[in-house]
């Protein structure tokens, strides 16, 4: 049986069409998505992975949100914060525009020009059970309508790929708030 098998050069054979055609435009910034250092520092390490992307490496959490609580009623004891407070942080680690909210999900087209401006961006997810958490859209693929997220909590995948509609409403949560537009 293995004189079956061809030896030689085999480039100028034709090949079968498969089914599984892969012609995937998936699209993903490089970030290193932080891990939390407190329990409720999502929205700390999901800034700081942004500042970091943009260069601002000489931050750590603790440094972040600092800058996050000045001229503001955050608290550094562990607290969650808001989108708005992670914007805060930007602007004062030297990021000259800090994005504006969306009290809604980023549509897959404005996830699309986010990503295509090489601006990864910060979202808010509400728990079904209560609270929330945030994560760091870093890429899309238009071909599949994926996208791309990076998750700080300490026992969960850093980087995963979601479809996008299960990413806006699934049985655990919904994707309840952005932070576009983040930019030097």
């Amino acid at each position: 049986m293995a004189n079956a098998f061809l030896k030689g050069n085999t480039d100028n054979l034709p090949t079968c069409p498969s089914r599984h055609t892969k012609s995937s435009r998936r699209v993903a910034l490089t970030i290193d998505m932080q891990k939390q250092v407190q329990d409720e520092w999502c929205w700390d390490a999901s800034g700081l992975t942004i500042a970091k992307y943009w260069g601002y490496n000489q931050y750590n959490q603790q440094d972040f949100c600092r800058l996050a609580a000045q001229n503001s009623n955050l608290s550094c004891d562990n607290q969650p914060a808001t989108l708005d407070d992670l914007a805060n942080g930007l602007g004062n680690v030297g990021l000259s525009n800090t994005g504006y909210d969306l009290d809604r999900n980023a549509s897959f087209s404005e996830v699309g020009k986010e990503i295509d401006g090489k601006r990864p961006f910060a979202v808010r997810i509400g728990w079904n059970s209560g609270g929330g958490h945030m994560n760091v859209i870093y890429g899309y693929d238009p071909s599949s309508q994926m996208v791309a997220v990076g998750d700080p909590w300490q026992s969960t995948q850093t980087y995963t790929w979601w479809n996008y509609n299960d990413y806006v409403n699934n049985s655990s949560f919904q994707w309840t708030h952005s932070r576009i537009g983040i930019h030097k």
